[in-house]
């Protein structure tokens, strides 16, 4: 018997050429997918080099965005090295000064008052009078001396006499303006009015007397602290405590003292005033023209 033959070269099967393309589809389609995940996967494992890092940053400037680079680098000029600060300089604190005067004299106490000045080394202020001792002249001349300033008082001192007129004042004031320069050379230029430029027996004359003092290049002084001396038989432990607690109410004060004859209790008192003070850092001076007197005087102009 025959053995049928099977010739697959020419078997046309329709169905079987369907399948067969589909297939070959197929396994193109996968192959393209596989190369294109392959390469995904390829690219994204390799690491991407930093940015360089400037220096003096660190490594966490390399990973910012291109924005925050360019909006927080350094500019030419904040690059550049900084000029180094000078060191601070310590605040020095102004002096407290006490200008310390004595109205009144000369008199048989000036001589030991200068003694008491020259052993704590301060310079004062006397704002002097008329004759009241025999020694008068060479008083001044030892206040001159010793190197302490002097000043016209009044040669009176009689208020309702000074005070009655222009005229009347500057006639006083001449006097004793005349009787400092012919004992010890200095024109003095600085005065202080019996009372203060402030009292109640000037009040119609003390404009025209001011502006006139002025006008002759004088300057006056009154005062912002004192012991309260002019008072008849004041207690020195008193002088002396109202004294330090006026003068401590200010970094610079002009103290009133008086030195004429009576005045023996404040004399007591000068010693432990002025030693106390210069312990606190207080220093004393003389006064001159050219001390502004306005935080030290009574009246001022409207």
């Amino acid at each position: 018997m025959q053995k049928p033959s099977f010739n697959f070269k020419h078997t046309h099967n329709p169905n079987t050429v369907k399948i067969r393309n589909r297939v070959l589809i197929i396994t193109v389609c996968a192959a393209l997918i596989s190369a294109i995940v392959g390469s995904v996967c390829f690219f994204s494992g390799i690491e991407k080099p930093e940015r360089a890092v400037p220096a003096g940053k660190s490594s966490s400037y390399a990973h910012r965005t291109f924005s925050e680079t360019r909006s927080h680098a350094p500019s030419a000029a904040s690059s550049a090295p900084k000029p180094s600060q000078p060191a601070a300089k310590a605040v020095v604190k102004p002096k407290k000064v006490i200008y310390l005067t004595f109205d009144d004299g000369p008199s048989t106490l000036t001589v030991p008052l200068l003694n008491v000045l020259d052993k704590y080394h301060v310079k004062a202020t006397f704002f002097v009078v008329g004759v009241n001792d025999k020694d008068e002249v060479s008083d001044l001349k030892e206040i001159a001396r010793r190197g302490h300033a002097i000043g016209v008082h009044s040669y009176t001192h009689d208020y309702r006499q000074i005070y009655a007129s222009p005229e009347a004042f500057f006639s006083d004031f001449d006097k004793m303006h005349s009787l400092i320069k012919n004992a010890t050379g200095i024109d003095t230029k600085i005065y202080r009015f019996p009372g203060g430029s402030v009292n109640a027996y000037n009040k119609k004359t003390r404009k025209a007397i001011i502006q006139s003092l002025k006008q002759r290049g004088y300057v006056f002084f009154d005062w912002n602290a004192g012991g309260g001396d002019a008072v008849v038989h004041p207690q020195a432990a008193k002088i002396l405590s109202e004294a330090l607690t006026t003068t401590h109410m200010h970094d610079n004060s002009i103290v009133l003292f008086h030195n004429s004859s009576v005045k023996n209790a404040t004399l007591s008192i000068i010693p432990q005033f002025i030693s106390t003070l210069q312990k606190e850092g207080y220093t004393f001076a003389a006064l001159n023209p050219s001390v502004d007197n306005r935080p030290f005087i009574f009246y001022h102009d409207a």
